[in-house]
């Protein structure tokens, strides 16, 4: 069995806890989530939620405020990706609507 971290050319640990040539990635599981939006302040789900019927279908989250492209529902929640790119995130599928409330001014 080879060294995954060895494997990917990382720089060998040269700190005075470890002493020794070791790789280390020097990651952690925290800069390894993604980062969910904030909800919006008093934010109501729509009467009737959407349901997105394709993936890449433009949809808004009404419980961040943001418009999103529909990736897909799995384990119970939709996965939003953002447009532009950056990190896809998820949210409860009662969120979902095809237009933002009248509170909500954002455009896509």
């Amino acid at each position: 069995m080879t060294n995954l971290i060895i494997e990917r050319n990382f720089p060998p640990c040269r700190c005075e806890r470890c002493n020794d040539t070791v790789p280390e990635a020097g990651l952690s599981c925290g800069s390894l989530l993604p980062v969910a939006p904030p909800p919006v302040p008093r934010a109501v789900p729509p009467a009737v939620a959407y349901r997105p019927s394709r993936q890449g279908e433009v949809v808004f989250d009404v419980r961040s405020g943001r418009w999103g492209a529909f990736m897909a529902f799995q384990y119970g929640l939709a996965f939003l990706r953002p447009f532009g790119g950056g990190v896809e995130w998820d949210t409860e599928p009662r969120w979902l609507a095809q237009q933002p409330s009248p509170v909500h001014s954002v455009a896509p």
